[in-house]
């Protein structure tokens, strides 16, 4: 019998489990969805944490100590990518300012209309596909086993571990009888335009371009409470358009993939621990919302070490 049983295999599963192995515990994942079939590779995977506050900031500098040596690693995925950041209103410092390769202040001239303030920075940046495997292939090497299948209740796997990690991200509304949890609707695409160097980022019009290893991601939209996750050819239209407008060689742009997902919206993350009526303690880890890439290794610090007050 493993020893712990974590409950979905996104950025958010597989950094978990991978923390908790490399502790030394057995671990394995139960997933409805393999690694490359969930909500983690429709994302930007930009680590972005320019307005966060209290144990968010914990956690995206822990991901940021782990990704940025990695960025030159061949086969993870990451890379360091300059980007220009911009916003609606004034920017302090950013509390990340020394943590970075690079960092500098946009001049007026180099603001779109509607955007008074932003950083010319360097950031590392996930190509999913490519992230998702290594961490998967990882796993699998060092003992880890998946399991594909549908859980319907935590007391389900109660008696088959002596810990659960419920990572299930939207999943969790129904798996941990959570009403907070609410799906955002995203929707992105992937085209090949290698001259483009530096991307560009306004999470105020949800407009991104993200230079990445697997190609240029163009994005996108955040539609609270949105359900739908088929691609919708007029959104990819307006994307593009959108995109074309801060850089007008992608007016022709032809995607080579698009994305569709649903990001696992809440309040706050949920990181605690419970008690489940059976007597097996869970660690909840879900409600990241569009920001699962930027959080996940502090995250999952953060469980090995409620973890360790258990086992």
């Amino acid at each position: 019998m493993p020893e712990i049983i974590v409950i979905g295999s996104g950025v958010i599963g597989l950094s978990s489990a991978l923390v908790l192995q490399a502790a030394g515990c057995s671990v394995k994942i139960v997933t409805r969805d393999r690694p490359l079939a969930t909500t983690s590779l429709a994302a930007g995977a930009l680590w972005s944490a320019s307005e966060m506050t209290g144990r968010e900031r914990r956690w995206a500098a822990v991901t940021l100590e782990r990704w940025l040596p990695l960025t030159d690693l061949p086969g993870s995925g990451l890379s360091l990518r300059r980007m220009r950041e911009v916003f609606p209103h004034s920017m302090p410092e950013p509390w990340y300012r020394g943590k970075l390769p690079f960092f500098a202040r946009l001049t007026e001239a180099d603001l779109p209309p509607g955007c008074v303030d932003g950083y010319l920075v360097d950031l590392p940046i996930a190509a999913p596909p490519i992230t998702l495997r290594n961490l998967q292939e990882r796993f699998i090497a060092a003992g880890g086993l998946i399991e594909s299948r549908t859980v319907g209740s935590l007391t389900e796997l109660a008696g088959e571990a002596s810990l659960l990690v419920n990572c299930s991200g939207i999943g969790a509304r129904e798996l941990a009888n959570d009403d907070s949890v609410y799906p955002i609707r995203g929707q992105t695409a992937l085209v090949d335009a290698p001259h483009i160097s530096t991307g560009y980022m306004d999470n105020n019009t949800v407009t991104h371009i993200f230079p990445r290893a697997d190609g240029v991601l163009l994005g996108g939209i955040k539609r609270d409470h949105d359900r739908d996750t088929a691609i919708d050819p007029a959104i990819t239209r307006d994307i593009i358009a959108a995109c074309a407008a801060v850089e007008p060689s992608l007016a022709d742009a032809v995607p080579l993939r698009q994305f569709s997902g649903l990001r696992p919206g809440r309040v706050e993350v949920r990181l605690e621990l419970e008690e489940l009526s059976r007597g097996c303690p869970v660690i909840h880890n879900y409600g990241h919302g569009a920001v699962g890439y930027t959080l996940s290794w502090g995250c999952a610090e953060d469980v090995l070490a409620l973890a360790r007050t258990l086992l």
